[in-house]
């Protein structure tokens, strides 16, 4: 029998003395029926202290209705606001969009990563070590589907997540269960976090 994303979370877990905590309940009376369920996972990691790993599937439709990824509570202000996404070929055919976009100045970030920000002071202090831009494109390889983000998505479904913001190395369209994904994003998380500060 194949094992289910819950399965090989609570092994990683289990493996590496993570504290995991899973919640899931049917939603509404469509759920019983179609199997529709809220699933929602936080796991501490202890080498990480200040993190969390977070995973969530929320039937009601939203634009993260299903991600996963590594929150790390960050002291900046709400109205910041920043993603980082790898680029795609539709964002190379808006000539004028291009031409208007946010670059960081180095050719080789600015032409895989898409950068939307709205404080390009911030986000350029963050961002001009040549050392985070590598660390950054070689985590972004591993997946079109990876972000990084600043007030991108603040957890708050249970109460220890609330009244943050967060920095988040997160997957939009399915859940990490790769260990070695996990915990590149935590070590990725740590460094950006520790430029933050």
């Amino acid at each position: 029998m194949e094992k289910s994303s819950i399965d090989i979370l609570k092994e990683i877990a289990k493996s590496e003395h993570w504290d995991i905590q899973v919640a899931e309940k049917e939603h509404g009376r469509l759920g019983r029926r179609y199997g529709y369920s809220r699933r929602e996972i936080i796991v501490k990691n202890p080498d990480f202290p200040n993190s969390y790993l977070i995973y969530v599937q929320n039937p009601n439709y939203n634009k993260y209705n299903l991600y996963s990824g590594v929150f790390f509570p960050v002291n900046i202000p709400e109205n910041f606001h920043l993603l980082l996404r790898n680029r795609n070929p539709l964002d190379k055919l808006s000539f004028r969009k291009n031409i208007l976009r946010f670059k960081i100045g180095s050719s080789k970030f600015d032409s895989k990563i898409n950068i939307v920000t709205n404080n390009d002071i911030e986000t350029h202090k963050l961002l001009s070590s040549a050392n985070i831009q590598h660390e950054i494109m070689v985590f972004m390889k591993q997946g079109f589907n990876l972000h990084i983000g600043i007030n991108e998505i603040n957890p708050a479904f249970k109460h220890e997540l609330k009244g943050h913001n967060y920095l988040s190395i997160f997957n939009s369209m399915e859940w990490m269960v790769e260990k070695e994904l996990i915990m590149d994003a935590f070590k990725l998380g740590a460094i950006l976090n520790e430029k933050i500060k």
